[in-house]
């Protein structure tokens, strides 16, 4: 095979790859941590450190649901108290296999900090 015709193979690779590469870009990729913000609505303990699901609803009304694999640095006590008093939460987060777990959650910054 000459190099004259191999080229066209590797423009058709080039081609395809950089389909692929924006594929993955335009679905966020895959494997990425995202975050939400949002009101605590429901927070089930596993046990005394451990969530085991978490319901937020964002500014724009959409409710996220969470499970966890482990501790996430706050504890279900903590997020019923941010439902009582309406005070957001910041969740960061992972989709897998059509799932949302919750990586870490936190008292959400101030509006306007």
């Amino acid at each position: 095979m000459t190099v004259a015709a191999a080229r066209p193979d590797m423009k058709k690779l080039a081609l395809a790859a950089a389909s692929v590469l924006l594929i993955a870009v335009a679905c966020g990729g895959g494997g990425g941590e995202r975050s939400v913000t949002g009101i605590v609505l429901e927070a089930v303990a596993r046990d005394l450190v451990e969530i085991e699901l978490l319901r937020v609803r964002d500014a724009d009304g959409r409710v996220w649901e969470f499970t966890t694999e482990g501790n996430v640095g706050i504890s279900a006590a903590h997020l019923r108290q941010h439902q009582v008093l309406g005070e957001r939460v910041l969740v960061t987060y992972r989709e897998e296999d059509g799932n949302l777990i919750a990586t870490d959650v936190s008292d959400a910054p101030a509006p306007g900090s």
